[in-house]
């Protein structure tokens, strides 16, 4: 494995965990997958980044953890820019690393999922990202803050900093050529309700978009993996869970 941190300066820091040559097994070209962790854009959660860029790395990806902007000064458009911008790196970085550039991918957790959304339904005309080749092939939003009236208002607050930017709410900017979403969460999720994701979803069923949805029925926000590596305790958690991350890499293999 090459495992290295890459200073993005005031984009932050990506963790790259990508495969090396073996000369026991066929040179191939490989998917890439960059992890977006949650924190209501106020940290960037340990538990959502590197347990699970090791996971996705175990399946044949070369995976990148961002750490995007958080400070007390840090707001709408920073953390989208550092967005783009790493997944902008991944590409840039693909000959080195045998990376299949039809196929990079973004993954987020709770507010790094409507940043992963936001990659998702963004205008790639959008002057603050269009020198950036950062439009995912496919999305996965796991428990993802995404708009509307029931939604994690603190993740908004801690983004705009009072501004006013209306595409932000993801129900509404969709586009047509949006790449394929997975998306899941659970039905009791008291932190980011569960119709973030119906809702989103619908907004990919109505465009004729490609997605996936799965509400798992009993479990608290902020899972990650949903196993023991990123969580202390599992007593109240639906043990099915954990089977999200199989359905989300067997999802993207479709693509």
């Amino acid at each position: 494995m090459n495992y290295t941190k890459i200073d993005l300066k005031e984009h932050g820091t990506l963790t790259c965990c990508e495969h090396t040559r073996m000369k026991e097994m066929p040179d191939k070209e490989r998917p890439a997958l960059l992890v977006l962790p949650g924190g209501a854009y106020e940290f960037c959660s340990e538990r959502e980044g590197e347990p699970v860029a090791l996971w996705f790395y175990g399946r044949g990806y070369n995976t990148y953890v961002l750490e995007y902007p958080i400070d007390e000064k840090a707001k709408y458009p920073d953390q989208l820019v550092a967005a783009a911008y790493a997944m902008h790196t991944i590409r840039a970085r693909a000959k080195e690393t045998r990376t299949d550039t039809t196929k990079v991918f973004a993954m987020g957790f709770s507010a790094g999922g409507h940043l992963c959304g936001c990659l998702l339904n963004c205008d790639p005309a959008l002057p603050c990202v269009k020198a950036y080749d950062f439009k995912p092939n496919g999305g996965v939003l796991c428990y993802p803050v995404i708009g509307g009236d029931k939604t994690h208002s603190q993740s908004f607050k801690n983004l705009l900093k009072g501004q006013s930017v209306p595409w932000l709410d993801l129900l509404t900017s969709g586009r047509s050529d949006n790449p394929p979403a997975f998306v899941w969460t659970t039905a009791d999720d008291d932190a980011v309700p569960a119709v973030n994701s119906i809702a989103y979803a619908k907004a990919y069923a109505d465009k004729g978009l490609k997605y996936a949805l799965h509400i798992f029925p009993h479990g608290r926000h902020g899972l990650s993996l949903a196993d023991s590596a990123t969580n202390a305790d599992l007593s109240d958690v639906d043990p099915h869970i954990s089977l999200w991350a199989h359905l989300a890499d067997a999802f993207l293999k479709t693509l």
